[in-house]
C-alpha cells in the first residue's frame, strides 16, 4: 500500500538552478537520502528543513514519507496530519489519504476508513482513495469478527475454567466426606476393639459375683441345719416332758 506525495522535486530541481540556500540544501539532502533507502537520514535533514520553514507542508510531506518508510506508520501518520493545513486541496486530499495508509498499516482500520472517507470528500473520483477504503471495510469487518470470536473462545475458557475449579471443589469436598467417614470408622472400629478387650474382665467380675452368691447359699444351708439340729432337740425335750407329766397324773 502506496502513499500519495505531491509532486514537487521538481521544484526542488529548479530552486536548486535558481539559487540554493540552507533550506533547499536540507530538501534536497533529504531527497537524496530518501532515493537512497537511507530513510533515518532523509528524515532528520526533512525535520530541519522543517524548523528552518516551519510553514512550510513539504518538509512534513518529506519527513512523513521517510518514517512510514521505516515503518514508523504513528510518527508518519503526525506529520501527514500537520501537512493537511499547510498545502493546497489536491495535497489535503493527499495527505488524508496518506494518513489513511499509516493508521491501516498499523491496523487501525476502522481510523484508516475514516481518513479515506474525508479524503473523498475533497476528490470523490480518485481510485486509489476507493480502493483502499474498501480495503479498510473489509479489514475491519474481519477484525471485528476475530475480536468476536476471540471473546466468544475466551468467555468458553472461562467457563470451561468455572467447571473445573466447581469439579476440583467438589473431588476436595468429597474427600473431606470420605476422610471423616473412614475417620469415624476408624473410631467406631477403635471403640469396639476396646469393648472387647474389656469382656474377659467382665467376664471375670460376674464369676466372682456368682461366687460370692454361691458361698451366701452354703451359709443358708448351715444355717437351717442348724436350726433343724435345734428343732429335733426341742421336739425331744418337749417328748420328755410330756412323759414326766403323764405319769404323775396317772398317780
Amino acid at each position: 500500500m502506496n502513499c500519495k506525495f505531491p509532486i514537487f522535486w521538481l521544484l526542488l530541481l529548479i530552486w536548486s538552478i535558481a539559487g540554493a540556500d540552507e533550506y533547499r540544501d536540507k530538501v534536497n539532502e533529504g531527497y537524496d537520502y530518501y532515493k537512497n533507502g537511507q530513510y533515518d537520514k532523509a528524515a532528520e535533514y526533512y525535520r530541519q528543513a522543517g524548523v528552518l520553514k516551519p510553514d512550510k507542508a513539504m518538509p512534513k510531506i518529506g519527513k512523513g514519507s521517510s518514517l512510514y518508510k521505516s515503518n514508523d506508520f504513528e510518527g508518519a501518520g503526525k506529520e501527514f496530519s500537520s501537512a493537511i493545513e499547510k498545502g493546497d486541496r489536491k495535497t489535503a486530499a493527499d495527505m488524508r489519504y496518506n494518513v489513511g495508509n499509516a493508521l491501516y498499516k498499523a491496523q487501525d482500520y476502522a481510523g484508516a476508513a475514516r481518513s479515506y472517507i474525508e479524503a473523498l470528500k475533497i476528490n470523490p473520483d480518485d481510485k486509489d482513495y476507493k480502493h483502499n477504503l474498501e480495503m479498510a471495510l473489509y479489514r475491519q469487518q474481519q477484525q471485528q469478527q476475530q475480536n468476536q470470536d476471540q471473546k466468544q473462545n475466551k468467555e468458553q475458557k472461562d467457563r470451561k475454567d468455572q467447571d473445573q475449579q466447581k469439579k476440583g471443589d467438589q473431588d476436595q469436598e468429597k474427600q473431606q466426606s470420605d476422610k471423616q467417614e473412614q475417620d469415624q470408622k476408624e473410631k467406631n472400629d477403635q471403640q469396639s476393639t476396646e469393648r472387647q478387650d474389656k469382656s474377659p474382665n467382665e467376664k471375670q467380675e460376674k464369676q466372682e459375683v456368682a461366687g460370692d452368691q454361691q458361698m451366701s447359699k452354703e451359709e443358708a444351708e448351715n444355717i437351717l441345719a442348724r436350726f433343724e439340729q435345734d428343732e429335733k432337740e426341742i421336739q425331744k425335750q418337749l417328748k420328755q416332758v410330756n412323759i414326766r407329766g403323764g405319769s404323775g397324773r396317772d398317780w
